[in-house]
């Protein structure tokens, strides 16, 4: 088992190039630390687009939307969605009028959705209208990718026979009901997650939803073939055993992720989040207080990595040191042989 130790300083380190996979929670709360861990250009966020939907007309990408407030500094964390500061006249205007207002969208994020339902509506794909709305945000360095530009969205079937979108399952009902089945989406991958994934030295599946965020990823066609070509695969486990949901975000997401593992009949640890990766990862990232997870991890193959996964710096260091486990990288930096999984230089090999 290896665990994290401070990060070296990286004078001379060629730096790969990283692709992380990633929902909106989980992926806002690590990309900035990320970002900050490894050089300008070289990462890469492909982004779930199965939660989206069309509200009143407008094109909402939850996902993407948290990356991108996350990476431009306007992220709400204690909400998990949304942008700091918000208010919501509007959704109560409409509430007044008798419009079924359940999808919280605040004033400020109403211009971004109107501005890219317009950028849609002009011809443009949604690779293209996110990467505008990048620039309109100054987030410079990363690279955000939706998983698809087309408008395919997950739903839930629920233990009760109803179909619901997700969001309507996740926001209106509150994640509660239990669901039989979930239905993510197929069809083609964006171009540009595809030569993202050519591209890569190293994959990182993030610390998100395993079903509802990451399975719509994957399920895009060539998209899990391309993550196996990269040189070193990482997965992080979306669940801390020892913590109890510090607030009502949390706790939201956490009863999301029981029901829809439950689903399958998979249960929220992670060393069962882990069986669902074991084919295409190297690296699980778990938390260090869920130790006695990791003989169940090395039996399925793989090599458990221990750190604090509730600090986002100390994450984000700890995939930072295992990308650069890339052979042709570290020949380069260090100028010495290393093996495909031999630790790089801020993780110790523990007996």
């Amino acid at each position: 088992m290896w665990t994290a130790l401070p990060l070296v300083p990286t004078m001379g380190v060629v730096f790969p190039r990283i692709v992380l996979l990633s929902g909106g929670f989980g992926g806002a709360r690590l990309v900035t630390a990320l970002s900050k861990s490894i050089a300008p250009g070289h990462l890469s966020v492909i982004a779930n687009t199965g939660d989206d939907l069309t509200w009143f007309g407008m094109r909402i990408c939850p996902d993407v939307d948290a990356i991108l407030y996350s990476l431009a500094g306007l992220w709400n964390a204690e909400t998990g969605w949304g942008r700091r500061g918000e208010t919501f006249q509007i959704r109560d205007a409409l509430t007044d009028l008798g419009a079924q207002s359940w999808f919280n969208v605040g004033d400020l994020d109403l211009a971004f959705h109107l501005l890219r339902t317009e950028l849609l509506n002009s011809g443009k794909t949604l690779t293209e209208a996110t990467s505008e709305l990048a620039r309109r945000l100054r987030v410079q360095g990363v690279t955000l990718i939706p998983a698809s530009d087309q408008p395919q969205e997950t739903h839930v079937v629920l233990q009760d026979g109803r179909l619901l979108h997700f969001q309507e399952w996740y926001v209106e009902e509150g994640a509660h009901p239990l669901v039989r089945q979930v239905r993510v989406p197929e069809g083609p991958a964006s171009p540009a997650a595809l030569d993202a994934l050519r591209h890569a030295d190293t994959v990182i599946i993030g610390p998100s939803n395993p079903v509802s965020s990451i399975g719509p990823i994957l399920s895009r066609d060539g998209l899990s073939d391309l993550v196996r070509q990269a040189q070193v695969w990482i997965a992080v486990s979306p669940v801390v055993l020892r913590a109890e949901p510090p607030d009502a975000a949390i706790s939201h997401h956490a009863r999301a992720r029981q029901r829809l593992l439950a689903a399958g009949g998979a249960v929220d640890t992670p060393d069962d989040i882990a069986r669902r990766y074991a084919d295409l990862v190297q690296y699980y990232v778990l938390d260090e207080a869920d130790s006695a997870r990791v003989p169940d991890i090395e039996r399925l193959g793989l090599h458990p990595v221990t750190c604090d996964l509730l600090d986002p710096r100390e994450l984000a260091r700890t995939l930072t040191d295992l990308s650069l486990t890339v052979p042709s990288l570290r020949d380069h930096s260090a100028g010495k042989t290393s093996s495909r999984t031999s630790p790089g230089p801020c993780c110790a090999l523990l007996s």
